[in-house]
């Protein structure tokens, strides 16, 4: 866990006077692996958001989603899930080439919680070693695996996620922009 905390998280609690709060979180949990009910949760869901940074620490944040079952917990501390190429640009996969440090964040937004997990990856290509894990998917059709050697593993604060759920429960379909993604292409287009 000292891989995982450094003296800006220290600063932070103090300022907050949030150490007896982090220190029970802390106490009450093994945050070095999964335990059955996160197993469970996480063999359930249907998209994360996956971080990953390149060498100079640039961020990076994308959505990984998929049918139930794209995401599979292999172990109690190593997990695989499916990768597909999106749209072309590769910012995990390029920034995963360089800098194997990745952070998972795992909402449901139903059960008002989240689970984020901090670890190394490691993108599977080759089909010998795909093979490997072929039993824990549905799809055939994916580009690479991700495969996540997990080192930190913690419940989030559930604070505010029912603002995403009501929005989404609330949503009219009338208001919905289908030629949104264009006219973000379009509005920020250094072409003439």
């Amino acid at each position: 866990m000292n891989k995982i905390f450094h003296k800006g998280h220290q600063k932070s609690r103090n300022r907050y006077k949030t150490h007896a709060n982090a220190d029970y979180w802390l106490n009450a949990l093994d945050t070095s692996k999964l335990n059955s009910t996160m197993t469970e949760f996480i063999n359930n869901c249907t998209y994360l958001f996956f971080a990953t940074s390149s060498p100079d620490g640039q961020p990076n944040l994308n959505y990984k989603g998929g049918e139930k079952g794209f995401v599979h917990v292999v172990n109690e501390a190593k997990l695989v899930f499916i990768n597909f190429q999106g749209n072309g640009i590769l910012h995990s996969l390029g920034d995963l080439e360089i800098n194997d440090k990745v952070s998972l964040l795992i909402p449901d937004f139903n059960q008002n919680v989240r689970l984020k997990i901090i670890g190394k990856a490691t993108v599977i290509y080759e089909d010998i070693y795909v093979s490997e894990y072929m039993d824990y998917f549905n799809a055939f059709t994916f580009d690479s695996l991700i495969v996540v050697d997990i080192e930190y593993v913690i419940p989030n604060c559930p604070s505010n996620l029912h603002y995403v759920k009501d929005g989404i429960l609330n949503f009219d379909e009338k208001d919905k922009d289908s030629q949104l993604l264009n006219k973000f292409i379009k509005g920020s287009s250094n072409k003439s």
